[in-house]
């Protein structure tokens, strides 16, 4: 993978932060970036009070002098967020995004630590867990600036269906976009959830979870426009769009989905059995409890993996991840980069990664007869893994340490293992990378949060038109989008593109 190289605006990177822990004077704080997901369940602790919480501060704060503090960031909101705390020098000591171009801006402002002399010194398992390939994200303008997470499972989205559902009325699981759309039609006209008139067939939230769909409607194309073009002009995607409002229109997809920031109307939707089919993260059903929620409140509720949208091949193609996940940094402003370190080093053992990936034995999870963890089904242990992927945040996903372990430890629910398995297999299925550059896109940079918030209003727009004035819409709003940024962030990857290929 190539190495991310940018020119920062401040080169006196140095290691920042002195080490105040130990067995002397008062305790030093270390302040955390934490994602709140809005999923607590009704009884659980906050999240900053959490048993992971208790449980690094017993283990690693305590015998360190360090008090260790937790700052909860709305998930949906985390980069603007950040950007003020960042602006303000007000940011945790540790914060963490999957934002390239977020990434990219802090550097560009001299925010970031040089990271470098800190993991020689303090960080000789995080360095030897993560490995240099995975590191090598990291290096920016030849310094390591960020700590690249590692993400354990490479696909992203899988769709599923309510099986219960398509028993009741007769019909298979679709294998083509024709069989989805004649499915949503029989799940809107028949209701066979007995959802009294609430049924939505198609569950979906804002400005998200509509690409394996949309992929599949683009058409033949170069390597060089798959890497330049803004995904709105890529051929096809007009078309993938054009099908959603046929959708919308038709009473087929969330009525209110635009209004769902936060995506908690979705949540509500599916734990209370009301959608039949929707796009998740490929394990999230498990890992958020939707799945074992749906069941409390609809016993005979069945999800089924499925893998309905073809593309002009006959392929079922969707995005998939690179083997980082979020991207680890220290504020160039905290005082605490040592403590920082030697924190995250510290979560680089096995026993520490097991622990927080598994809770207590007996209370969160029971071992199988191969040794590997299964998560015990009860009120009590929802309440305390809620969440539990954000608080190890070097790695997303189970880690066991061997490869066929790791596969099965991320299927360890026994009543859901048959759905993760199929979910993971569905999500791997023709999975394509997105475009990488061997430097940052600096019209990206400039252009992020402008062009971010237009695809927003394309989208919603677009398909919640009348279909009469979707084409003039849609030509529209794109035209617009190139016109504030999108053809100067079109022209530099091409540049960026090109000269990759020559070297």
């Amino acid at each position: 993978m190539p190495v991310l190289t940018i020119a920062a605006c401040s080169d006196n990177n140095t290691a920042a932060g002195t080490s105040d822990g130990g067995k002397k004077g008062n305790p030093v704080t270390l302040k955390i970036e934490l994602f709140d997901r809005g999923n607590t369940p009704p009884g659980a602790p906050p999240l900053t009070e959490s048993w992971f919480v208790k449980y690094m501060q017993e283990k690693f704060g305590d015998p360190n002098n360090i008090k260790l503090e937790f700052v909860s960031v709305p998930r949906t909101e985390e980069v603007p967020k950040l950007n003020v705390l960042m602006a303000a020098n007000e940011a945790p000591d540790i914060i963490f995004t999957y934002s390239d171009p977020a990434v990219q801006n802090w550097v560009k402002q001299g925010g970031l630590t040089d990271l470098g002399d800190l993991l020689n010194q303090h960080g000789p398992n995080l360095k030897k867990y993560l490995g240099d390939q995975l590191l090598n994200y990291g290096v920016i303008n030849g310094k390591q600036y960020t700590i690249p997470a590692k993400r354990i499972i490479l696909a992203s989205s899988t769709p599923i269906i309510r099986k219960d559902w398509l028993d009741k009325l007769g019909m298979q699981p679709p294998k083509t976009t024709d069989e989805f759309y004649s499915v949503l039609k029989a799940f809107k006209e028949k209701d066979p959830g007995g959802t009294g008139g609430k049924v939505i067939p198609y569950g979906i939230r804002y400005n998200n979870n509509l690409d394996p769909l949309v992929r599949t409607f683009w058409k033949k194309m170069s390597e060089e426009e798959y890497y330049t073009l803004p995904d709105w002009m890529k051929p096809g995607n007009k078309d993938g769009y054009k099908f959603l409002n046929k959708l919308y229109n038709e009473g087929l997809i969330s009525p209110d989905f635009a209004l769902d920031k936060d995506g908690k109307k979705f949540q509500a939707d599916l734990v209370n059995g009301q959608i039949g089919f929707a796009i998740t993260n490929t394990n999230e059903p498990v890992y958020q409890a939707y799945y074992s929620t749906l069941q409390k409140n609809v016993p005979a509720a069945t999800l089924l993996p499925v893998d309905p949208f073809t593309n002009y091949e006959g392929k079922h193609v969707k995005q998939i991840y690179h083997p980082l996940s979020a991207h680890i940094m220290i504020p160039k402003a905290s005082k605490r980069a040592v403590e920082a370190i030697k924190w995250l080093d510290w979560m680089s053992d096995y026993k520490v990664i097991f622990d927080l990936q598994n809770g207590t034995e007996g209370v969160t999870y029971k071992k199988g007869d191969d040794g590997i963890p299964i998560f015990l089904d009860t009120d009590e242990a929802k309440k305390i893994m809620y969440n539990y992927l954000d608080y190890s945040m070097m790695i997303n996903g189970k880690d066991m340490g061997d490869p066929e372990k790791t596969l099965k430890a991320n299927a360890a629910d026994p009543k859901y293992k048959d759905f993760t398995m199929d979910s993971i297999k569905v999500g791997d299925t023709d999975g394509q990378l997105p475009a990488r550059f061997n430097r940052p896109i600096e019209a990206q940079i400039k252009y992020n949060q402008t062009l971010s918030d237009k695809g927003v209003e394309i989208t919603v727009k677009t398909m919640t038109a009348k279909p009469a004035d979707f084409d003039k819409l849609y030509d529209d709003m794109v035209a617009e989008y190139m016109k504030i940024g999108g053809k100067e962030v079109q022209d530099e990857m091409l540049k960026a593109y090109q000269e990759m290929k020559k070297k």
